[in-house]
């Protein structure tokens, strides 16, 4: 995100919250739970059968009033995948809670949702949000005909400080690649959680995205280090270390230089 993206984003706001109002089709009305309403709708081919489905997002009614006190204010928007049948009649094959970020979840900049692109055989969603530190997230799920099952394909995270976003921005790229295979249904914001202590075999960088192929920052650690993750991949953890100082870097390492320690057990009245 760049500052001319940034004051798009303000720009479009008005219109983007007019882009809500689209009238919601008949069949889908059918699928809006009590008590809730419709946040937000597509349609497009998403199984290749050339037939035409629908990605619903749902909202809890009167989300937009409830403030932060409020024992709704971080309500869950269910997001739930339509696919029309040979008689034309639509069915829920999946469901998620977890993927859409609640109402509250931006921080100063109100509710982070941003928008849904549909496309042939896959779907992204977008949000927005922070204070002076902003983030943007891009989330695409794509179907996968083997697996007959929709698979997150990309997760796509921005980092940035409002006052300098060109020197601060951080992008961190995410594919299936190093996730393995999360389904939709199963996906949440946590996915790929590993609370462990590694230990440092030989000297290694950290990364600001976990792609084998980016650019390591000038950051890394020496033999003997250790360090904690938080998410573990397939050839990366992301993870933190503490030097000597009290002082803090955190980003994504290769694993092949990282060996993880035993879980320490806690003795008996400890």
């Amino acid at each position: 995100i760049t500052m001319h993206k940034v004051l798009f984003l303000f720009l479009i706001l008005p219109l983007f919250s007019l882009s809500q109002e689209k009238p919601v089709p008949e069949e889908l009305k059918l699928f809006v739970r009590i008590g809730y309403e419709v946040l937000d709708w597509g349609s497009e081919d998403l199984n290749a059968d050339q037939r035409k489905d629908y990605i619903l997002i749902l909202k809890k009614e009167g989300e937009d009033s409830a403030g932060v006190e409020s024992d709704d204010w971080a309500i869950v928007r269910p997001l739930l995948l339509l696919i029309r049948q040979k008689d034309n009649t639509l069915k829920t094959v999946a469901e998620n809670n977890d993927v859409v970020l609640c109402r509250h979840c931006g921080g100063a900049m109100g509710d982070p949702y941003e928008g849904l692109t549909v496309s042939p055989g896959k779907f992204q969603l977008d949000f927005y949000g922070g204070s002076s530190d902003r983030w943007a997230v891009s989330v695409l799920f794509t179907y996968d005909r083997l697996k007959n099952d929709w698979l997150l394909e990309k997760e796509k995270t921005t980092s940035f400080n409002a006052l300098d976003p060109e020197k601060d921005e951080v992008i961190a790229t995410l594919t299936r690649k190093e996730t393995g295979d999360i389904r939709l249904r199963e996906y949440k914001q946590e996915h790929n959680h590993d609370n462990s202590d590694w230990l440092v075999k030989q000297k290694t960088w950290f990364y600001n995205s976990p792609e084998l192929n980016s650019k390591p920052r000038k950051a890394y650690l020496v033999k003997g280090d250790r360090v904690k993750s938080w998410m573990v991949y397939r050839n990366f953890i992301q993870c933190m270390f503490e030097n000597k100082n009290g002082e803090y870097t955190s980003g994504y390492i290769l694993k092949k230089d990282l060996q993880r320690l035993p879980v320490q057990k806690l003795k008996a009245g400890q």
